[in-house]
């Protein structure tokens, strides 16, 4: 993407091991596409995304990495996930920096952030709201990363077709029935200044208090 703000080097600065003790404004007045593992996130949704790579910042929810392999950044806040990821994420030998909030991410190299649970958007650069889902904590870290503008990829918080992400199947030590009623319910907690900010252009979402849009209508394609 375009530079960020003069906060976007890779060293991160309050850092005590892969632990941060504030989130640094690295993309202070930039823009993001936030991409989550629905299964509206295809292989068209990524395409349209690659070429416009240049002028927004590519950030990953969880599994997303696993189609989007030009990421800047990508969060996952599950210690499960991060046992069976983190090895892959390290093969992999990633340009994008990896987030988490507990610290069998941290064992993988992630950078461990604080957080707790309350409604709406943690305010506080040294931690983040949990929301119960990771799509909600990624997007926390975006208003932290400075981002003045989201545009949501993935986010259905739902069935589609029978199918909760884009891949098929799931490991057994992650496949539970995700509360997607209580994940809806946390998103509609965060402040409206904050969700005016923010674009779903995930058809078939759940997510109905964000402004909504056609992705290549927004995207000006």
């Amino acid at each position: 993407m375009a530079s960020p703000s003069n906060e976007s080097s890779r060293k991160i600065d309050g850092a005590f091991g892969n632990s941060i003790m504030r989130v640094p404004a690295y993309y202070k007045g930039a823009h993001a596409i936030v991409a989550a593992p629905g299964p509206s996130l295809t292989k068209d949704v990524v395409k349209q995304i690659k070429s416009v790579k240049n002028k927004y910042a590519i950030i990953g929810v969880g599994d997303v990495y696993r189609r989007i392999d030009f990421l800047d950044e990508l969060y996952a806040c599950d210690a499960k996930w991060w046992k069976i990821h983190g090895p892959k994420i390290t093969e992999l030998k990633p340009s994008f920096r990896s987030w988490c909030y507990d610290t069998e991410g941290e064992t993988w190299g992630a950078i461990k952030i604080e957080g707790v649970h309350r409604p709406g958007f943690s305010t506080d650069r040294n931690k983040i709201h949990f929301g119960s889902n990771s799509g909600y904590q990624t997007l926390n870290l975006c208003y932290h990363w400075g981002f003045t503008k989201m545009i949501l990829v993935g986010f259905n918080m739902r069935q589609v077709g029978g199918k909760t992400h884009f891949f098929e199947g799931r490991e057994q030590s992650l496949a539970t029935l995700s509360p997607y009623n209580k994940f809806v319910e946390a998103f509609k907690t965060i402040q409206p200044e904050i969700k005016d900010m923010i674009v779903n252009c995930t058809p078939n979402s759940a997510l109905t208090g964000f402004r909504t849009n056609d992705l290549e209508k927004e995207l000006d394609l």
